[in-house]
This record gives structure tokens, sequence and C-alpha cells, in this order.
């Protein structure tokens, strides 16, 4: 009997992507305390996570755009799995945004931040990105709207605009960790922000990921509709993370 599901084949991406994220993340661990080669190791862990990535996205395309298999109802599946782990991403920065305010309201110390943090002013590197961030959300959103119109070239160059933006806040934001005046071990204070901000720092990087899989998608004349529906969202949630960052950990801190 006939049915609009598409029955993926065996794929080796998911169990390797999971040992893979399993290793970067003892790897990093370990780097934080001062593990020789862990680094290396690090490294090699993030190589190989960017690899399979890509490999799966390129299966998935694959499955869509030559194969034809995906029909209405398996796009609508994808859409429902990608909303389902977007909400996940939510739940994860609400639990690091719990952490923050349990140990901000509840302080061993009377002081919060503890003595000692020199505090980044929020109107200097942590403004920039801010509008950085903001006009790559921007210009994203310019993106999909000239996408829509059949605009092909106006999409190209402000999704180039938008990935852009978004690698030179990536920039910023280690080059503040560079020349902080505290590091992850310092304080109760300094592991949340480091938490907080690093984590959303990988998020941007994965959201720069997907606009560039737009990009090249669009390049070659292929109709990346669902997926630059998919990326915008991921993107846009980017945005409104970092918002309540840049106000609760930088600016109300200071």
């Amino acid at each position: 009997m006939r049915h609009p599901f598409h029955l993926v084949e065996p794929s080796p991406w998911p169990i390797l992507l999971t040992f893979n994220l399993l290793f970067s993340f003892i790897s990093f661990v370990a780097y934080l305390n001062g593990y020789m080669y862990s680094l290396l190791n690090l490294k090699i862990g993030i190589s190989l996570v960017t690899l399979i990535i890509l490999l799966w996205f390129y299966d998935i395309i694959t499955e869509s755009l030559y194969m034809g298999f995906h029909s209405f109802k398996v796009s609508k599946g994808l859409i429902l799995a990608f909303l389902l782990f977007v909400i996940t991403e939510i739940m994860l920065f609400f639990s690091l945004f719990w952490a923050y305010f349990h140990s901000g309201l509840n302080p061993r110390d009377i002081v919060w931040p503890p003595i000692g943090i020199d505090l980044v002013n929020p109107w200097s590197i942590p403004f920039l990105n801010t509008l950085l961030l903001l006009y790559s959300g921007v210009a994203a959103t310019w993106a999909h709207h000239e996408f829509l119109a059949l605009n092909k070239n106006n999409s190209l160059y402000a999704l180039i605009l938008s990935i852009s933006l978004g690698i030179i806040f990536f920039l910023l934001q280690i080059f503040e960790y560079l020349y902080s005046s505290f590091d992850i071990t310092d304080s109760v204070f300094s592991s949340a922000f480091f938490l907080l901000t690093g984590t959303h720092g990988f998020h941007v990087i994965i959201g720069v990921s997907f606009l560039i899989v737009v990009l090249f998608r669009l390049y070659y004349f292929h109709n990346p509709t669902i997926f630059f529906d998919l990326a915008l969202i991921y993107y846009h949630l980017v945005d409104i993370v970092w918002i309540a960052l840049f106000i609760f950990i930088y600016y109300m801190s200071y």
C-alpha cells in the first residue's frame, strides 16, 4: 500500500554525530582542566562534527531535490521536528538563565557580581555586537523577502551581508574573551557568564552555517524554501537570546 511518507535508508550520520559530540564535550572539559592534547582533541572533534553535519545535510538535500522523496507530508514532518528542536533550544537557554538568576538572587557574598570581577562595559563590544547581530537578522529577513519575490541576486547579496555580520560578531566575542580580566574559574558569576555567552556564540555559528547552506543552494538554482524558513526561525531565536543576554548579563550586572 502506497503512503505519502519517506522511509529513510539506514544512515551512519546519527550515531557518528552522537559519538563525536560526546568526544568534543569530553575534550572541552579536559581542556578546562588543563589536560595535555585536550585542545587538539577538541579541534578534531569540532571538525568531525562539522563534517558529519554537512554530509547529513547533503543526504537530506539529495533526497529532496534529486529523488523527490520529500512530499507534503514529509515536509510537514520536517517542520514539526525542527520546531520541537527549537523548543529544546529555548529550554536549554532557560535552564542556563535559571542557574544565573538563582546564583544572583541568592549570592553567597553580599555583592553580585562578586568583588574582584572587572565587568565588561556593556556600551563597548557588547553593544556593538548587539547592533551587528540585529542587523544580521534584518539582512537575513530581507534576503528571505527578496527570495520570495524571486529577486535572486538581491537575496544573495543580503545573505552575504547577514553571514558576514554574524562572523564579525563571533570574532568580536572571541576578542572579548581573550582580553577579559576574569576567566570561567574565577567565580559562579564568571562561570555563568562564559557558559551563557559561549553557548550563544556556538548557536550563532550554527545559525550562520544554516545561512551558508541556504546561500549555496540558492546560488546553484535550488529552491530552499522550507530550509530558508527554518534557518530564519533559528537565527531570530539567536537574536532574541542575545538581547536577553545583553540586558541581564551585561547591562544589569554592570
